[in-house]
């Protein structure tokens, strides 16, 4: 998919995923893993970063506030 949308996936690393970043490894006791990316852009609360997060949908959706559907 990023090479038929022609994207530059390094490039679009090294933007938003700093060199010490913050990662949750996926365990089988959480079922989901996350990732904290920075340089996101400010939200209307005024934060730069944003999780990134997979796993199992029940604890996906008991983790987050709202979601986009």
């Amino acid at each position: 998919m990023i090479v038929k949308l022609n994207v530059n996936f390094e490039e679009v690393r090294a933007k938003h995923l700093p060199t010490e970043f913050t990662r949750f490894h996926f365990t089988s006791k959480r079922k989901r893993m996350s990732t904290i990316t920075e340089n996101n852009g400010q939200t209307e609360k005024g934060h730069d970063r944003r999780v990134h997060m997979k796993g199992a949908a029940e604890q996906v959706l008991s983790s987050c506030n709202f979601y986009l559907d």
